[in-house]
């Protein structure tokens, strides 16, 4: 029998100082967290949404509005206070098989705690959490510290995101206008779907940092604010690079539909001529295809050759005339 996955995966770490930093379990980190002394990080992986919904109302006694808004993936990321918590949430991005898979994360702050709650294993929250368990006093000394510290590893991730979907466009846009024939609707609408969902993401965080900057938050040190307002910097910077390629991608598709629409009147252009040809000839045709007993040259020997001849001599002056008037 395969073995059952727990509702959710603990990991806690607790500094007092001058004392080290040690790893604590659940029980340990509760107790911990009652004595409001020290640093502690607690990290919580929610596989069973219920279980750790339980956990962090009645364990840690966190607000339910806010314990309810970190495990929903379909909330709005807001800023939350209830009394001495301070709640908000981030989307973490990671790349999987080409394709951009974004993550909330939940944080909520105290004076001598940060909890950090999310549904799927967040790569740069295992990596610091790490640092920080083998190096507390440079990697962050409050709560705040270590806050400004992962909104600062998530939104680095975009960039290289911002990055690589900018290079997407500027190739779209190449390729248009230099006539490639490869190019589809879909690869434009692919592009600029990606760079949407990115802006719908960053967007939110941009409005939680500048909330954090401009209201009165104790649990904010002065010394940490110039940090934040870095990150919420380049939080600027990647909306603004979704929103100048979004506008680039929608030159790209005007641009596409005028080169279609282009290719379809050069080939209705040839049609038309084609047809206006034939259309001469037949009509000589059709006048000698009349069964009519009296037309002087239904007995003369050369009436088949003149009949050709005709077609072919109108047919030669139409397109001399349609190439004089640059209709080919």
């Amino acid at each position: 029998m395969h073995e059952q996955m727990p509702p959710y995966q603990l990991k806690a770490a607790y500094w007092l100082p001058p004392d080290a930093l040690v790893l604590l379990e659940e029980n340990a980190a509760v107790r911990a967290f009652g004595s409001r002394q020290g640093l502690l990080w607690v990290d919580i992986t929610a596989h069973d949404t219920r279980a750790a919904a339980m956990l962090l109302r009645q364990t840690f006694h966190f607000h339910p509005l806010a314990v309810e808004d970190a495990l929903s993936p379909y909330e709005r990321p807001a800023l939350q206070r209830h009394e001495d918590v301070l709640f908000l949430t981030a989307h973490a991005v990671q790349q999987q098989n080409g394709e951009e898979v974004y993550t909330e994360v939940g944080f909520f702050l105290g004076k001598h705690f940060l909890v950090t709650v999310h549904t799927e294993p967040v790569p740069l929250i295992e990596h610091w959490f790490g640092r920080w368990t083998s190096q507390p006093e440079k990697v962050g000394r409050t709560s705040a510290h270590l806050l400004h510290l992962l909104l600062d590893a998530i939104v680095d991730e975009y960039f290289p995101l911002g990055d690589t979907l900018e290079e997407k466009s500027d190739d779209l846009e190449d390729a248009i206008f230099a006539g490639s024939s490869d190019v589809q609707v879909a690869d434009i609408l692919r592009v600029k779907r990606r760079l949407l969902e990115m802006r719908q993401h960053i967007t939110p965080l941009r409005d939680i940092l500048n909330a954090l900057l401009r209201r009165d938050m104790e649990l904010i040190p002065d010394e940490v604010v110039p940090y934040l307002q870095d990150v919420y910097d380049h939080t600027l910077r990647i909306a603004e690079l979704a929103d100048l390629n979004r506008d680039i991608l929608a030159g790209v598709l005007d641009a596409y539909l005028s080169v279609v629409s282009n290719r379809l009147n050069e080939v209705m252009r040839i049609l038309t001529v084609i047809s206006t040809v034939l259309m001469s000839a037949a009509l000589i045709a059709g006048i000698y295809g009349m069964n009519f007993d009296y037309m002087p040259e239904l007995q003369w020997k050369a009436g088949y050759p003149f009949a050709g001849a005709m077609m072919l001599l109108v047919a030669v002056v139409e397109l001399y005339i349609f190439k004089r008037k640059g209709w080919l």
